[in-house]
């Protein structure tokens, strides 16, 4: 009996370290098979991105982004594209190479907007679907007017030159036929305008703060806030709703347009535009993730056993921290162990925020640096006029004292003259009198003369 117990206890550890090595397959294969019975559509990479951000430009070596082109004061760094900082008079964005072609689509952004003034910021950023491949600069979040498909405003300035029936941050929708001009926030119907104008129609938008204020302490790096957007051209119908998001809690999605008779080209090219004015923020997109809906039943829970699904590969990233050696099995170490895993995978969840953490306040010291940079500059070229124009004035300065030095020295001689004059003649008649008088007065105007020409060349 203690030789069996003996070679049992020895086969036990092979045993359930065989087992323990199935584990990862079989977890994996779970998430697998759990995702494949939500079956979400997969995204479709060329129209797609999501961070990280690996891949450098081996000439210019800045972080490039495959079929995507970047623009402006664009920058795309490890773990977020930043279209603008806080810097004023920025326009930044990020193009689609690739046309897109099908009218039943379903995007997912992740953007952070952040600034460290509490009550004034802007101007907000765009998302566009359009017949026109590049983006050239404009003024419409950055980019050009006069478009042809759609764009949907983040705005979070309220332009005091226009009414509003709502608070801002605001968010709506535009369709134009490439004829119309756009005018920021309008309530005001445009003439042949096949827009969908705030106020204009029922669900063209929604005041939603999706801003966040970097002087709280309880916001993060973290705070996102999640943009689903659906098209169906069959149905003629756009929808937007959008969800804040924080570390480990997702909020309730809130449901922000509903617009119907929606008529988009029915192929273009998807874009990400931002811009500041003189007022300021960061304006970073963390993935933008396109797929096809087409068959698709219900939309919206065909988003959310996406995004199930990429909880459970994170959370399968995450169990390859899990110990299973087979001594696990064993008196007290499996309690050791399980405290240790879950020490480990706490301190890999901070490693990579901090990181995050990191990276989002060098690209605002950055932009800090840029902008003390231009001041200080700008600084010096003042000081340097102010230098030359005193240089200049001391110059003027000198030779009016020399003038009036001429002047007194002049006056001083023609009076001791006329002493004289008078002495030696004992007398003079009246005639004589009014001679030298008016000879003196023509040298005065003679010197004053001089004097203004003098003045005129040496001050301008």
């Amino acid at each position: 009996d203690t030789s069996q117990r003996s070679q049992r206890r020895r086969d036990m550890p092979q045993s359930h370290a065989s087992t323990s090595r199935t584990r990862p397959l079989v977890l994996a294969a779970g998430c697998f098979a759990a995702a494949a019975a939500q079956a979400p559509g997969a995204p479709i990479m060329k129209h797609s991105f999501m961070a990280p951000f690996e891949a450098v430009n081996d000439f210019t070596g800045m972080r490039v982004i495959s079929d995507w082109e970047l623009g402006g004061s664009a920058v795309a760094h490890r773990g977020f594209v930043r279209l603008t900082a806080e810097k004023q008079s920025q326009k930044g964005w990020i193009a689609n190479r690739n046309s897109f072609e099908g009218g039943e689509w379903s995007l997912a952004m992740e953007l952070r907007a952040t600034g460290e003034s509490q009550y004034l910021f802007g101007d907000g950023l765009a998302i566009w679907f359009t017949t026109a491949y590049d983006v050239i600069e404009g003024p419409v979040f950055g980019r050009e007017d006069y478009w042809t498909g759609l764009g949907i405003f983040f705005d979070t300035f309220q332009n005091v030159d226009q009414q509003h029936h709502h608070k801002h941050p605001y968010i709506y929708a535009m369709v134009n036929d490439g004829t119309q001009h756009y005018v920021p926030d309008a309530e005001k119907k445009l003439d042949k305008a096949k827009q969908i104008l705030p106020g204009a129609h029922d669900n063209s938008g929604c005041s939603f703060d999706f801003r966040y204020n970097e002087a709280r302490q309880d916001v993060s790096v973290l705070n996102h806030t999640r943009v689903h957007i659906t098209y169906s051209a069959s149905q003629r119908r756009l929808n937007l709703r959008l969800q804040q998001t924080s570390v480990g809690h997702d909020g309730e999605w809130y449901q922000c347009l509903e617009a119907k008779d929606v008529e988009l080209p029915s192929s273009g090219y998807f874009a990400i535009s931002s811009a500041t004015g003189d007022l300021v923020d960061n304006h970073d997109i963390m993935h933008f993730v396109v797929r096809g809906t087409e068959g698709v039943d219900n939309v919206d829970q065909d988003h959310q056993a996406w995004l199930d699904q990429q909880k459970a590969l994170a959370a399968m990233q995450q169990s390859e921290l899990d110990l299973r050696p087979a001594e696990a099995v064993q008196r007290d170490y499996a309690r050791a162990l399980a405290a240790h895993t879950a020490s480990l995978k706490a301190l890999s969840a901070s490693v990579d925020k901090l990181q995050q953490q990191m990276e989002f306040q060098l690209a605002s010291i950055q932009a800090g640096v840029a902008i003390a940079r231009t001041t200080v500059d700008d600084k010096a070229n003042e000081l340097r006029e102010v230098k030359e124009r005193v240089e200049k004035e001391s110059s003027s300065a000198k030779v009016i004292s020399e003038l009036k030095k001429d002047a007194a020295d002049e006056m001083k001689q023609m009076k001791t003259e006329f002493k004289e004059a008078l002495k030696s003649g004992g007398g003079v008649s009246s005639l004589s009198f009014y001679f030298l008088l008016l000879l003196i007065v023509a040298l005065g105007g003679v010197g004053y003369n001089r004097y203004r020409k003098i003045m005129k060349s040496h001050l301008l």
